[in-house]
């Protein structure tokens, strides 16, 4: 009796003793390039800025696309960005092809080279096979979707090479419901003022068959807590978060266990995880 009294709580020290060492796993965070990796010198949303973010180690990169009246898919963020980078007060979806071809993104800075608006072939263009595109739907229109599929299949790329993402539930609804290969990422900034009902959202998800949800890194704190988060992963979608631009923000990332994120600034995100420990992120 007493050898199997030993045998027994010998077992359970060895268990006890393994608990901490699975605490200490490290949470696994994706780090997407937001824009690419821009700076004073190369605008966001460019080809170079794109490529620059996949030759530096980059797996995913973030990136927006308009449809225009003029029928071309522009990747470009908003009015806000093209009037600071051209200067033209337009609204995207006025631009002609005359525009895209002359507005220049480095203009307004006086920068030495001249950077264009990328279309959506020139983007997918650059996508490496290995690498994946996350396509933020814009100025969405009825052709979008098929146009976006047409794109991808000209480029040689699949829906493993590509995310689906955007702030327009319906339009992402939309294109879902059209080509439900592409996994889709809902982006959505939460208020202070309006308590979070993670049952919401995941009916919403569920409905639209949306495989993510992602709420803005600011917006989520003191609104969301990490038992919603956790109801978001049990539901079966998976939890990222939007704009993690600094230690804090990851560390909010962190604390609702986000599995990942777009940044601003790709290469420091590694720093700062390594400032807040316990994380580990892939490129």
């Amino acid at each position: 009796m007493n050898q199997i009294l030993t045998i027994v709580c010998a077992g359970l020290c060895a268990t006890a003793a393994a608990l901490p060492a699975l605490a200490e796993q490290p949470l696994v965070m994706r780090n997407i390039a937001h824009r690419g990796m821009w700076d004073k010198e190369v605008p966001q949303n460019t080809i170079e800025a794109i490529s620059r973010a996949y030759q530096s180690g980059a797996t995913w990169v973030e990136t927006d696309f308009h449809h225009t009246k003029a029928g071309q898919m522009v990747c470009i963020h908003a009015e806000g960005e093209l009037k600071r980078y051209t200067g033209c007060k337009k609204k995207i979806v006025d631009l002609t092809r005359e525009d895209v071809a002359t507005l220049n993104l480095g203009a307004a800075d006086g920068l030495p080279k001249t950077y264009r608006i990328p279309l959506l072939d020139q983007v997918l263009a650059v996508v490496p096979k290995h690498g994946v595109l996350q396509a933020e739907i814009k100025g969405y229109s009825p052709q979008y979707a098929d146009i976006f599929d047409a794109a991808v299949k000209k480029a040689g790329l699949s829906e493993t090479n590509i995310v689906v993402s955007s702030f327009q539930y319906e339009a992402l609804k939309d294109f879902k419901s059209r080509y439900p290969k592409y996994r889709t990422v809902w982006l959505t900034g939460l208020k202070k003022t309006v308590p979070f009902n993670a049952q919401e959202y995941i009916k919403k998800c569920k409905t639209a068959k949306i495989e993510v949800f992602c709420p803005g890194c600011g917006s989520t704190r003191n609104v969301m807590m990490p038992a919603d988060a956790d109801a978001i992963r049990a539901a079966g979608l998976e939890f990222r978060v939007y704009g993690a631009n600094s230690q804090k923000d990851l560390e909010q990332a962190k604390a609702l266990g986000a599995v990942g994120f777009t940044c601003n600034h790709w290469k420091q995100a590694f720093d700062w995880a390594k400032e807040i420990g316990g994380i580990q992120l892939l490129p």
